[in-house]
């Protein structure tokens, strides 16, 4: 069993506590992953205190709000980009600031987790970011050291590019419907979360043509060798 350190930057004491709560119990599975996943959490009041428990912990996962007295969330996923720690970061916002949310994914959050959330709306997210680190860690390990780890990286990808498919479908359908109304305004979070979706799906399709050209250098390698040896 593996256990998944995640940082919850929230000046909201109820936010954080309720964070672990819900974590600490939390366990995710999948049949292509080695082992199943929990969750220690970590808490940080402020965006300083953040900062110094990421430059010495790195942790897994970082929740991290935006609006926090002193330094900035929006900052703090800045420097964690310029040091390219090997994190996964989800902002925690009100719908109020959407707009700081869709932002700061582009910046490089992964996710954005609306303030309040249910138990349910946070595991979510946090069971589809340990699948993109998960993900991410594999692509990594082969770029390092050229294992094949077909099975798992290809099972991981397929669930994973239906999972925001069946997202945006599910929005066009809403919209399509009017379920929401007849103001398009009233669509601004079923818009920009399929936005985001699609932007999931993009880095997904990346990983999948990295994957592919490991494959073509780990063959290219396979036959300079054979060469060599053919001429020995």
């Amino acid at each position: 069993m593996k256990v998944i350190n995640v940082l919850v930057v929230d000046d909201e004491p109820g936010i954080r506590s309720g964070v672990s709560r819900i974590l600490n119990r939390f366990r995710v599975t999948y049949p292509f992953m080695d082992e199943d996943y929990t969750y220690h959490v970590i808490e940080a009041e402020t965006g300083e205190e953040g900062m110094e428990i990421i430059d010495n912990e790195v942790p897994d996962i970082i929740l991290l709000d935006n609006k926090l007295p002193g330094i900035s969330g929006v900052e703090i996923l800045e420097y964690i980009r310029e040091k390219d720690y090997d994190t996964i970061v989800a902002m925690i916002t009100s719908y109020a600031s959407l707009d700081v949310a869709v932002r700061a994914t582009r910046d490089g959050a992964t996710d954005f987790i609306p303030k309040p959330f249910t138990p349910q709306e946070l595991k979510s997210s946090i069971e589809n970011i340990t699948k993109q680190q998960y993900l991410k860690r594999i692509t990594r390990e082969m770029k390092k050291e050229g294992k094949k780890i077909r099975y798992q990286f290809l099972s991981v990808l397929s669930h994973e590019l239906k999972s925001p498919l069946n997202d945006v479908e599910g929005y066009m359908h809403m919209m399509r419907d009017k379920q929401a109304g007849d103001n398009i305004n009233d669509y601004t979070t079923m818009i920009e979360m399929s936005v985001q979706r699609l932007q999931e799906m993009r880095t997904l399709i990346m990983d999948l043509l990295d994957f592919t050209r490991i494959r073509l250098e780990v063959k290219e390698d396979k036959d300079a060798d054979k060469e060599k040896l053919d001429q020995i």
